[in-house]
């Protein structure tokens, strides 16, 4: 049987990589990448695409059953120098690849988002939470909210399931996203500022779980938005707390008097759906020491 053939953009990140390994057995998988990794993976196909270029959808793979838009600009944090790239990625590559998508009668798109645009202040959120105001979600956020209204409109065309990460963490990934860097704060004896009331509560997932996630989207019918997180709920000092028992040293913390806003999801339309998160932070945090 003549396997079903995947695009699967921002290979090279963490949630790329891992996804490849995890389905190059089932599909054929073809990776959208900024440039080919040094030492790629056996049996992908690769294609270098620079999403701040005129790219051309004409060079990508014909018969694609799903298309997983995975890619990030690294310059997220970097407004408003390079705003401008955040919106290439984020938006414009969303525009041009769902109309791929539609062209040559792909079955299922599946876009990444982010947590990051609920507003927080109201406690756990769940799908249907109301979302920051638009002069408070910044440069990023925004950016993942046109796509995903524009993502949106493509439901006539094919399922589109939208996943709105909180928090993923794993093996290699880059030392400057959250968990990362509170590993490397710890073991250099660096401060961790925390509010008076232990600081912000997360659900944070490790991509194994993610991946899982991925992987049965694309049996699941129909289009549907998603909060994909963890299992747990930790706050930064707890989370801090277990790095420390895992590092063997205990972690420094700076208190400030004030009180963080929280920022859980309710992930039960995902796991009564798709996948219910099973990771443990105090098992898989040893992916990142």
């Amino acid at each position: 049987m003549e396997k079903r053939k995947l695009l699967i953009t921002g290979a090279n990140g963490l949630l790329g990589q891992n996804t490849l390994r995890q389905l190059k057995s089932d599909y054929e998988i073809h990776a959208l990448v900024h440039r080919k990794p040094k030492v790629p993976i056996e049996g992908i196909t690769y294609y270098e695409c620079d999403f701040n270029t005129d790219w051309n959808v004409k060079n990508l793979p014909e018969d694609v059953y799903a298309v997983f838009h995975l890619a990030q600009s690294e310059l997220f944090r970097e407004f408003p120098n390079h705003a401008l790239d955040v919106f290439n990625v984020n938006v414009t590559s969303t525009v041009k690849l769902l109309d791929f998508a539609r062209m040559s009668g792909v079955k299922k798109f599946v876009f990444t988002s982010t947590g990051g645009i609920y507003d927080t202040s109201v406690g756990k959120v769940n799908e249907n939470s109301p979302i920051n105001t638009f002069g408070q979600l910044g440069n990023y956020f925004a950016t993942k909210i046109c796509s995903e209204i524009l993502t949106h409109n493509y439901t006539d065309y094919f399922d589109v399931s939208i996943l709105r990460l909180f928090f993923m963490y794993g093996k290699e990934q880059k030392r400057s996203m959250l968990i990362p860097r509170l590993v490397d704060n710890i073991k250099n004896g660096n401060p961790i500022t925390l509010t008076k009331n232990g600081g912000i509560v997360i659900n944070p997932i490790h991509v194994s779980d993610v991946v899982e996630v991925l992987s049965n989207v694309l049996t699941n019918k129909g289009s549907f938005t998603y909060n994909v997180a963890g299992p747990e709920q930790l706050s930064l000092k707890e989370i801090a707390t277990i790095i420390g028992e895992k590092v063997g040293k205990e972690p420094a913390f700076q208190l400030v008097d004030k009180v963080a806003d929280n920022c859980v999801a309710d992930i039960e339309l995902l796991g009564s759906q798709i996948f219910k998160p099973k990771a443990r932070f105090r098992d898989k945090i040893v992916d990142l020491i």
